[in-house]
């Protein structure tokens, strides 16, 4: 792995290493910070409370250790987003409407090692987007205990997208307007399909083209093979494929 690349990823899996310390922590001694449905506060303090506060801060788990996960998670944050800012995919990044420094640092991190994908399918498959031998999305049906399943991306990987799914949808952007352009061509050619099923497939074909110019642009970045997909490189199709630069909003 190169060696920019790896620094990112220890430093994103440490933030995700305090960021889950400080919230599991949080729940015990400030019960105030989230959000409550009921009268908007918290549950008063039981008895069970007050002993399990007792016997953690008798661990060393008390409020001064909360205060330095609280911190460490701060620091850490933005170590990322300042070595996300001079690695060789922000200024390809800094483009996109709604991700910034932290998005870009968490996606290298979830990229890992760029220099093993040496096509577009294969950084799919990595990062989770990758379909079943048929070309159809794995999913779960109903009374059937053999369907079959691909191997899950690494938890982080997953986060990740996630995080960049919901920026997607808030963005108002490029890649939201192709989520709207997808999901409304899956209902004409589907209009008896759940409307969930157009959504998350106008989501996905938004997220891989993301992923597809992105790994286009790390890979030449570091000098790196990137070559067209399948269907352009030998298939010839008269259209030309997305780059980064269609995806610009600013």
């Amino acid at each position: 792995m190169i060696k920019q690349d790896e620094e990112i990823l220890r430093t994103y899996l440490r933030l995700e290493e305090y960021q889950r310390q400080r919230l599991w922590m949080e729940r015990v001694w400030h019960p105030e910070k989230f959000k409550w449905v009921k009268k908007g506060a918290p549950p008063p303090i039981t008895a069970t409370k007050r002993i399990r506060q007792e016997e953690l801060s008798a661990a060393g788990f008390g409020e001064a250790h909360y205060q330095k996960m609280l911190a460490r998670e701060q620091q850490t944050k933005s170590d990322l987003e300042e070595m996300a800012e001079f690695h060789p995919l922000w200024p390809y990044f800094q483009h996109l409407k709604g991700f910034g420094h932290y998005l870009c640092g968490a996606f290298i991190a979830a990229g890992g090692d760029i220099t093993r994908p040496g096509t577009a399918s294969a950084f799919w498959k990595g990062m989770g987007l990758d379909v079943l031998p048929d070309g159809t999305v794995p999913r779960r049906i109903r009374g059937s205990k053999k369907t079959e399943r691909k191997l899950p991306a690494l938890p982080h990987v997953t986060r990740v997208g996630e995080q960049i799914r919901q920026q997607l949808l808030r963005s108002g952007g490029k890649l939201y307007e192709i989520y709207l352009r997808e999901k409304g061509q899956y209902l004409e050619k589907h209009p008896d399909r759940p409307k969930l099923f157009a959504h998350k497939h106008g989501l996905r074909i938004a997220q891989k083209t993301l992923y597809a110019c992105l790994w286009k642009a790390w890979r030449e970045a570091y000098g790196l093979s990137a070559p067209w997909p399948y269907a352009f490189a030998i298939l010839h199709h008269d259209s030309r494929p997305i780059e980064i630069a269609d995806l610009y909003d600013r």
